[in-house]
């Protein structure tokens, strides 16, 4: 499947901050589940991606799996490798599990340089991190 990410806007149709309901209408149905042990709101499992609720149900980040592609203005960034993700995403920083955009809201996760998935978030979805 392909993604187009507007970082911190929308990914394909999906715009951030829709329902749940919304969500499902668009990508099918969804298996849910709790993420972390402290989560307060479950997130949808759709096989191919997880998107996650704030606790009025509205979506605030979708995380992609490998066997998909995610592209930002038209470039690769997913999977590909840490250069070309790099140069398509300026402010890309490497941290201990793969490279973080703060700025655009953006995390690959990269066990061993070897990318696994990308969560792309509405604005501001890192803060508590930086």
């Amino acid at each position: 499947m392909k993604f187009d990410v507007v970082p911190m806007i929308s990914i394909n149709e999906i715009v951030f901050g829709m329902k749940r309901e919304e969500i499902r209408a668009i990508l099918g149905n969804a298996t849910e589940f709790y993420k972390f042990e402290d989560d307060e709101v479950a997130t949808d499992d759709f096989g191919f991606c997880h998107v996650f609720y704030d606790t009025k149900d509205r979506c605030e980040a979708i995380e992609i799996f490998n066997e998909s592609e995610v592209y930002i203005n038209d470039k690769l960034i997913f999977p590909t490798d840490f250069n070309v993700a790099l140069d398509a995403v300026e402010d890309f920083e490497q941290d201990d599990d793969g490279l973080i955009s703060y700025a655009n809201s953006i995390g690959i996760y990269a066990p061993d340089e070897e990318m696994e998935s990308i969560l792309i978030g509405k604005k501001g979805y890192y803060d508590d991190e930086n």
